[in-house]
């Protein structure tokens, strides 16, 4: 049964609060400037109106994920917290003297109460009303790129994880003291077979054994070590008992220095005043451009009600979103795409360091060897969107096969050489021109702050690796660290207006 907690109000050691919350606490400012209540509205047709017992109030339980996300703590981490810092109790609206749940409810929370809904959406929207509200958006310019965040469950089974968790909080702890065999004694022994069953039992043993003889509590990366291997345990009692991987999550690949990553991409639209307009969170292998139509169709709406106030005149993004398509899309929205087509048509063959260079009197490509190309054709894809067509030439066969470069230039079987350039469209040759001009060159060197922005994500509210199992857990996620990092901008921004 849902209710409204009335704890605050009545309690007699509300002025507590007034000597050891200072007013800048940022706690404190949350709590005044924030309005919460909309969770509520939200969440209320999830809970009974009559049957069950009192629960606790959603607008307190999102304050708890609010509070985990912002300070980077584990479900445990965080109700300890909770138990002795009066801040957060503060602004969890509890009383001095009152007590905190228990973290078992924060899971059920999230499977329970926030499942089923689109809470990534309804999170940026809300946040972003407060900011319109706020008067903190000035530009109609977007940025938009993707950043991505690696699966915790690959490449490890569930018997490998616990074994690498249980390991990794024994080595803290004997790390801390200078007998280590004095904890090794008190610890159970470790299984030696395969069995998931012994290894969870062990587990459970080892946590048990810490609790008991009160060790390294007063340790952080110890205690963390611990509430992440119970964590754990939860986790795959709930989801997965023989599952290598995250079945949600593909390999994909950002950039040279990155590499390849196992998880989820998270496609993002910010204004130049790093507030997150969009996002839409998909498996890792997705494409970026083609998520811009719908991430400056989301942000459109979510910039306000009417036509003046849906406005977006910038949008700035890097080579990924220069398709013909988005170009396209661009001149059909009203707005100007700063973004240089893909990067194969942009170098163009005729730059490409690989030995075919154009004739451009005869109109052919000539080979390394100073061959001509004796004949061409087009390539086109039967389904649009796919690609760009290609303008394919061809060899003379004879030529090939008594050429000196045939074991360089020739794959294994072929008889003669095939080479083949993007055919650019009327938008890509316009945007080609457009991005040689001092205005791109000049506007698009603010693209850097949807790098800063993707940094603050990973760096400060732990995006870096998924928290729990699925898209389903990695959207929620995503909606929390969003959300906590617009408002937190947010105020930033205000201060600095006042």
């Amino acid at each position: 049964m849902l209710a409204q907690q009335t704890e605050l109000i009545l309690s007699p050691f509300i002025e507590i609060y007034d000597k050891v919350v200072p007013k800048d606490h940022k706690l404190r400012i949350l709590k005044e400037k924030i309005d919460f209540s909309f969770i509520r509205d939200e969440v209320k047709e999830k809970y009974s109106a009559k049957m069950g017992r009192c629960a606790e109030d959603p607008v307190r339980m999102f304050k708890y994920l609010f509070l985990k996300c912002l300070y980077g703590l584990s479900d445990r981490g965080l109700i300890d917290r909770c138990m002795s810092d009066m801040a957060f109790k503060y602004f969890l609206d509890l009383s001095p003297e009152s007590d905190v749940i228990d973290p078992s409810l924060l899971s059920v929370f999230r499977r329970q109460r926030l499942v089923d809904m689109d809470l990534l959406d309804y999170l940026i929207s809300r946040s972003v009303r407060t900011a319109v509200e706020m008067g903190v958006i000035k530009s109609r310019t977007l940025i938009i790129d993707a950043t991505h965040t690696n699966s915790k469950y690959n490449p490890y089974a569930p018997l490998e994880l616990l074994q690498l968790r249980s390991k990794n909080l024994r080595k803290n702890i004997y790390a801390s003291t200078k007998e280590p065999d004095t904890y090794r004694a008190m610890f159970p022994k470790k299984p030696t077979g395969k069995d998931l069953s012994e290894e969870i039992a062990y587990s459970r043993a080892l946590i048990s054994v810490i609790r008991e003889k009160e060790i390294m509590i007063d340790v952080p990366v110890g205690v963390e070590a611990l509430n992440l291997l119970e964590e754990t345990i939860g986790d795959i009692e709930d989801h997965f008992t023989v599952s290598v991987a995250d079945a949600d999550a593909r390999s994909g690949h950002k950039s040279k220095e990155t590499g390849d990553f196992f998880g989820y991409k998270s496609h993002l639209a910010i204004t130049s005043e790093l507030i997150v307009t969009a996002a839409q969170i998909t498996s890792g292998e997705k494409a970026d451009s083609q998520e811009l139509k719908e991430l400056v169709r989301k942000s459109k709406e979510n910039l306000g009600s009417t036509e003046e106030d849906k406005k977006v005149d910038n949008v700035l993004g890097d080579g990924a979103y220069g398709g013909d398509d988005n170009l396209k899309f661009a001149q059909k929205e009203g707005f100007t795409l700063y973004a240089r087509p893909n990067p194969m048509l942009y170098k163009s063959n005729e730059q490409k360091d690989d030995g075919f260079e154009l004739n451009k009197d005869a109109g052919m490509y000539t080979c390394p060897a100073g061959h001509i190309a004796i004949g061409k054709s087009v390539i086109r894809y039967k389904k649009k969107g796919k690609g760009n067509d290609r303008l394919q030439f061809r060899f003379d066969p004879k030529k090939c096969q008594c050429c000196k470069l045939r074991d360089k230039c020739l794959s294994k079987g072929a008889k003669r050489r095939y080479y083949s350039i993007p055919i650019r469209t009327k938008e890509q040759n316009g945007q080609m021109e457009f991005s040689q001009t001092p205005e791109f060159k000049e506007r698009i060197k603010e693209r850097y702050k949807i790098e800063q922005k993707n940094a603050i994500l990973k760096n400060v509210y732990g995006y870096r690796t998924t928290l729990s199992f699925g898209i389903e857990s990695m959207r929620l996620q995503g909606a929390v660290a969003i959300y906590v990092s617009n408002i937190m901008r947010i105020l930033k921004l205000s201060e600095n207006k006042a």
